[in-house]
């Protein structure tokens, strides 16, 4: 079976059949406010029973073996469900959902989930072995992008094995103890009812089409879709026959609205009209702290952000890139682009992350290493270089802005290009040759879980040019400790190899320069209880848990 690009959640991790990932980013960016789900004129108040989220990002995609980008992440978040789940919190901690428990084999070459009893989807269709290998092994044949955060493990659909009603296996073929981690992905583990999906096939795409714009009867989850709308946003009501149940406090009906400007998500806050926005600006943070109404809560994440270093002359030589790494202002950067609200980043993966390496090096500003660099490597001053600025993205501007300064001090030209955001991720993403593109390319990346190699791979791997690895990184040892750490037989091998990446591609040869992990800052009304931000992806809010205290 051949797997499409591997293309992970990031700057550009949108990807679906029935439009272009190019074409998705550039809507989505581009996309307005719309027209409010809770109707124009000066927006009331949120109701007792329905919770209402405003963010920037459009549902796109909401069939969960193509629906990859946080948009479409809100609203699966409440129709589908996995076997398991990472819980919030520090550590990897994870917790059984659909199945009620798992097991590996002796040398973790074969996983067991045993399903809950009693599971239906929402059309009364009962939560089978076979239903839930269905499901995957869709997921597989349609080779989409979530298909790639199990495609690490598992090449053919005969590795998934409906023992009995209630128990399915997964024959790895060889030792994989990151497997467990993998199966609490947010994107890529979701199941479906594909036997209902099956209804609306066309032209043999497994109902693909009619599943990026409906969801009826194939979500186990507490919410049913109601409305879907690409420029407002949808609204999903309670299932009645969630086999959660209903006691307790729960919302019945969820509201997800795009907005795509940050100063009105604000002011929808402070007026209550919302109860919980994402994508505020650092400058409102410390305000929206002071207001009783208002719980701001901050989190640093797995999120790492960068400047791919183009792999293109001449700056081939590791201490070509070692100098830019050093002549970059990292301290005027968190201080005056992030505010303050980002901790500098040490290398390619979170500090926060499973298989972080605490040894691995950071880079300081030191610009008179930066000259020596240069020297060494024969780059003359009066070198002119290029990276982008795109619409939208004031941060991006800045950052390039205050690196331009201290290039043109170690005698480097910076020029800002500016463009488009859907042309940048087109550009970046697409087939332009390595020595065609700017030499600094701004991104950010998130592994699919937590675990380093998700995070390393996508960015570093020779085999990711064009999906993750913007810059056409290629580095021979690092290949192979990757390959390595994804084989290997026990956890103390692999974290070593993992460890080594990491220096390899931070510090020995850079692969690009990384410099802050942004806190994820979302801001609710304090009147909502339950809230725990998840650990990997901040789009996968549990609903089923939130509720209002007044």
């Amino acid at each position: 079976m051949t797997l499409k690009p591997y293309r992970p959640r990031s700057i550009a991790s949108f990807a679906g059949s029935r439009a272009t990932r190019r074409q998705v980013l550039a809507g989505s960016v581009a996309m307005g406010a719309g027209v409010p789900l809770l109707g124009a004129g000066r927006p009331a108040l949120a109701q007792e029973s329905t919770f209402t989220v405003a963010a920037n990002w459009s549902p796109v995609d909401i069939d969960p073996h193509s629906g990859y980008d946080p948009g479409s992440g809100f609203v699966l978040a409440g129709i589908y469900e996995s076997l398991i789940r990472q819980q919030p919190g520090d550590g990897v901690q994870l917790a059984p959902w659909l199945a009620e428990s798992w097991e590996a084999n002796d040398d973790h070459s074969s996983w067991t989930f045993h399903l809950r009893d009693g599971i239906t989807f929402q059309d009364g269709t009962p939560l089978t072995a076979t239903a839930a290998r269905d499901s995957f092994v869709r997921q597989m044949t349609l080779g989409l992008a979530p298909a790639n955060v199990l495609g690490r493990f598992l090449s053919s659909a005969d590795q998934i094995v409906a023992v009995d009603e209630r128990t399915l296996r997964f024959d790895l073929g060889r030792p994989q103890r990151s497997f467990e981690i993998a199966m609490a992905a947010p994107f890529g583990t979701c199941i479906m009812n594909v036997a209902a999906a099956m209804k609306h096939e066309v032209d043999g795409d497994l109902g693909h089409a009619w599943c990026q714009t409906n969801a009826e009867g194939l979500g186990t989850g507490p919410y049913r879709l109601s409305t879907l709308d690409l420029e407002d946003g949808a609204v999903l009501e309670r299932f009645d026959g969630y086999w959660g149940g209903w006691e307790g406090s729960h919302f019945d009906k969820v509201v997800f609205r795009v907005v795509a400007e940050a100063e009105s998500r604000r002011q929808l806050i402070e007026q209550g009209a919302v109860d919980l926005v994402e994508n505020i600006g650092f400058e409102a943070v410390a305000h929206l702290e002071q207001n009783p109404d208002i719980v701001v809560d901050r989190h640093t994440g797995l999120t790492v952000r960068y400047l791919a270093i183009t792999q293109a002359e001449p700056f081939l030589q590791p201490e070509a890139r070692q100098a830019l790494c050093w002549a970059f202002p990292y301290e005027d950067v968190l201080q005056g682009v992030f505010l303050g609200y980002a901790q500098p980043a040490q290398g390619a993966v979170s500090t926060n992350c499973n298989g972080f390496s605490p040894t691995t090096s950071a880079f300081t500003t030191d610009l008179d290493k930066a000259r020596a660099l240069l020297a060494q490597a024969g780059i003359p001053a009066g070198t002119k270089i290029q990276t982008v600025g795109y619409g939208g993205a004031p941060l991006v501007q800045s950052v390039a802005e205050l690196y331009q300064r201290n290039l043109q001090q170690i005698g480097l030209d910076l020029e800002i290009q500016t463009m488009d955001y859907g042309s940048y991720v087109g550009m970046a993403y697409g087939d332009l040759p390595a020595d065609e593109r700017p030499l600094l390319l701004p991104s950010f990346w998130g592994p699919d879980y937590d675990d380093a190699w998700s995070q390393l791979w996508p960015l570093t791997s020779c085999d990711a040019w064009q999906s993750g690895n913007i810059g056409n990184y290629c580095n021979d040892q690092s290949d192979e400790l990757l390959q390595a750490a994804n084989t290997a037989t026990d956890e103390e091998s692999a974290l070593t190899a993992l460890a080594e990446v990491q220096e390899i591609v931070a510090h020995d040869d850079p692969a690009g320069i990384y410099f802050a992990l942004p806190e994820w800052i979302t801001v609710l009304r304090s009147d909502i209880g339950g809230f725990a931000l998840h650990p990997v992806v901040s789009s996968r809010l549990d609903y089923y848990a939130l509720f209002r205290t007044s």
